[in-house]
């Protein structure tokens, strides 16, 4: 059975989910349009949307964090530091071969070829690879300058 503490994290990691989601659909019961409408209110919207679930996402995390105990916080901070470099790592290879026109090559029905569909491609993997660094050194200031 679970303890106590273990109950509590679980709980903090399904209201995670769940508010999460919640503002996420908001945004939908919202604009009832299709989705090719970009206008300004929806972007703008939808865009504080999702800050706003990344928000209490984080904050849930952090709750989360704080109920485990110093071994399971050290767990996650291995697993996450390591499992995440070796993904961020290994994912070179898909942007590779995604870049070098692969998925045309797999399926030349379904993936055109290029130069705004291979941009769009680079911003997208760029978004991906380049926050978790950013967060990394911004973390990593953080604490240096916590700790002096």
């Amino acid at each position: 059975m679970f303890d106590r503490r273990t109950l509590q994290v679980w709980k903090y990691i399904l209201a995670a989910w769940v508010g999460s989601i919640a503002v996420m659909l908001a945004t939908h019961v919202v604009f009832k349009t299709s989705a090719a409408d970009y206008g300004t209110a929806r972007v703008m919207i939808t865009t504080l949307a999702v800050l706003a679930a990344i928000a209490w996402t984080f904050w849930m995390a952090a709750l989360a964090f704080r109920r485990l105990d110093e071994c399971q916080q050290e767990a996650g901070k291995f697993a996450w530091y390591w499992g995440g470099s070796t993904g961020i790592a290994f994912s070179v290879v898909g942007y590779v071969f995604i870049g070098e026109g692969g998925l045309h090559w797999l399926d030349p029905s379904h993936f055109g070829l290029g130069k705004e569909l291979f941009r769009a491609f680079r911003i997208g993997y760029l978004l991906g690879v380049g926050a978790p660094v950013l967060g990394f050194l911004a973390m990593r200031l953080w604490w240096q300058a916590a700790k002096r």
